[in-house]
């Protein structure tokens, strides 16, 4: 496993832990036992900050897919670069 990898896995966990913190927003909010149009909208504002934390989660997982693929991608070149060194090698 590269640097490219070990990024890309630190990326899912990093969207994991955004995931966790909205959760616990949630539960937080879940557990204010209090009743009263503020607290409507503070459930609300909570609502949408939770869709807020989804939206980051899946931007840091999709930015791990792309450096997954560009890991990939440099690897494949790595291994045609060593094969054309072999090529000139035999050459010389």
């Amino acid at each position: 496993m590269d640097a490219l990898d070990d990024l890309a896995d630190e990326l899912v966990r990093r969207a994991r832990h955004i995931e966790l913190l909205g959760d616990r927003l949630l539960t937080a909010a879940a557990d204010a036992l209090w009743t009263s149009v503020a607290a409507d909208a503070f459930r609300d504002q909570v609502y949408r900050r939770r869709r807020e934390f989804d939206s980051a989660a899946h931007e840091v997982r999709a930015a791990a897919a792309v450096v997954r693929h560009f890991a990939a991608d440099v690897r494949s070149r790595k291994r045609v670069l060593a094969s054309i060194e072999e090529w000139v090698g035999r050459l010389l």
